[in-house]
Order: structure tokens, then C-alpha cells, then sequence
């Protein structure tokens, strides 16, 4: 398989764990977080099929790699995720955590590129995680800062919300 399917397989790893981490979970915001988690690896699943596609059909360069290094690798005890979850409130941490690991992977890629077009192929697909763990940033911020919200006497009423 070429680099981008292998990253396409990864993600739809990434994207099944995080549906099964968000019917786990018992706590209703860790599971809107890994259901709106779930919703971007289908995002960035279908951008890496297009790009998938463009390479297909414009150079002919073989990225050819051993489909045993295109697995996922979840922080998360994906056995026992309701167990994992139920005394970890700072699991996203752990999404974090593959998610850097994901570009580290490509950026190794990278360095042992053998050709300027597989270095290239490379380099793209480690942007395009980049792109996407920017995303998963915000996504967080998303979920998370509604808790964080102070509340300011010199714009309201000084009644709490």
C-alpha cells in the first residue's frame, strides 16, 4: 500500500476507536467530545482519499509500504475503554498523544526517504495530519470552553449564570 492509503487506514482505525470511546464513556461531554472527534477523522478520511486520488493520477511514484507499520495504535485501552475512561478526565490528552505520534511517524518517514517525490508524498501527508491535529485542538476548545467561561461582573448583572 502507498503512504496515503496507509495513513487512510490509520485514521479509519483512529475513527472507529473514537465511536467506540464515545458509546463507553457514561460522562455526556467525553462523549460529545469523541463523537465530534469520530466526525473529523471522517473529514479528514474523505480530504486523504482525494489526495489519494491526485496522486493516483498524476505522477507515477511508488510509495510502496509494509501494511504492518499502518496500524493505529490507541493510548486508550481500547479492551476495556469504559474502565480506561471512567477514572481518566483528561482522556483528550491521550488523543493528543496519537495524534502527535501519527506525525512523528510521517516525519521519520520523511528523513528515510530514499527519492525527492516519496519525501515530497511525505511531507504532504504529515501537513495534512498537522491540518488535522489543529483541528482536533480545536474541537476541544470547542467542547471545552463553555466549563472554562468566567464570569465577568462589569458585563453582567452580577447574577450567576
Amino acid at each position: 500500500m502507498n503512504i496515503i492509503e496507509c495513513t487512510i487506514k490509520m485514521r479509519r482505525e483512529a475513527q472507529a476507536n473514537y465511536a467506540n470511546l464515545s458509546m463507553a464513556t457514561e460522562n455526556r461531554e467525553m462523549q460529545r467530545l469523541f463523537a465530534l472527534l469520530a466526525a473529523a477523522e471522517d473529514e479528514h478520511i474523505d480530504k486523504l482519499l482525494a489526495l489519494n486520488e491526485e496522486f493516483k493520477l498524476s505522477a507515477s511514484v511508488e510509495s510502496r509500504l509494509d501494511g504492518s507499520v499502518c496500524v493505529y495504535h490507541p493510548s486508550i485501552d481500547f479492551r476495556n475503554p469504559g474502565k480506561a475512561l471512567r477514572n481518566d478526565p483528561d482522556a483528550y490528552s491521550h488523543v493528543l498523544q496519537d495524534e502527535e505520534e501519527t506525525i512523528e511517524f510521517f516525519d521519520r518517514l520523511v528523513a528515510q526517504a530514499k527519492d525527492d517525490p516519496m519525501r515530497k508524498i511525505c511531507e504532504i501527508a504529515a501537513e495534512k495530519e498537522r491540518e488535522h491535529l489543529l483541528m482536533v485542538e480545536n474541537i476541544y476548545s470547542f467542547v471545552e470552553d463553555p466549563r472554562t467561561f468566567l464570569e465577568w461582573g462589569e458585563f453582567s448583572n452580577i447574577r450567576t449564570l
